[in-house]
């Protein structure tokens, strides 16, 4: 029985641990899921950025408004401040409910966060966000000492629809996928 009471003490000291492993193994299947079902990049110069741009921010901003949403601490804030505005600001001090809100809304930032890792991790989104833009800056970034032809076929690099050769393709997919992790890198 002491083995039994040990086990369950040790997991219930750990249980903000087990919660955000369980949450980041439900991230990483949920990207990997949405990825390969839903997700395919129209390859149209006009259309890649706002599609991959949706991709990797959409379902963050859907995390973050659930994790508000179902936060009992925000819930507890918001019907102490409209049932007794003054014992949550007393005497106009809202430094303290500010203070509250600020770790809530830290809180909720975790799985978004986490989405955006993944999702920067695997680079599939960030490719086609960022093949869509028409920035002279970042086609010069990706196409610099190459033709003209490339600037044409950019937009098409991730859907291998692209009449580049086969080395340049590799090369320009290789290209994404490294800044992607280089923006990964910065915000994880």
């Amino acid at each position: 029985m002491d083995n039994f009471q040990t086990v369950l003490r040790f997991f219930m000291n750990q249980k903000a641990t087990i919660g955000y492993s369980f949450m980041a193994l439900l991230t990483i299947g949920g990207e990997r899921v949405f990825s390969m079902v839903s997700f395919q990049c129209p390859c149209n110069h006009d259309q890649n950025f706002a599609y991959g741009l949706t991709f990797l921010l959409g379902p963050a901003g859907v995390l973050l408004i659930l994790g508000l949403f179902f936060s009992s601490r925000l819930w507890r804030l918001y019907t102490g401040c409209c049932l007794n505005p003054m014992k949550l600001c007393p005497r106009g001090n809202c430094f303290g409910s500010l203070r509250v809100f600020m770790n809530i809304f830290s809180g909720a930032c975790v799985a978004p966060i986490m989405w955006l890792c993944v999702a920067l991790l695997n680079g599939t989104f960030y490719e086609c966000a960022v093949s869509g833009l028409d920035d002279n800056l970042v086609v010069d970034l990706f196409c610099k000492n190459k033709t003209l032809k490339c600037r044409e076929e950019l937009a098409r690099v991730p859907c291998d629809r692209s009449k580049l050769t086969a080395d340049e393709r590799m090369e320009l997919l290789l290209m994404f996928r490294a800044q992607s992790q280089r923006m990964q890198g910065k915000w994880c």
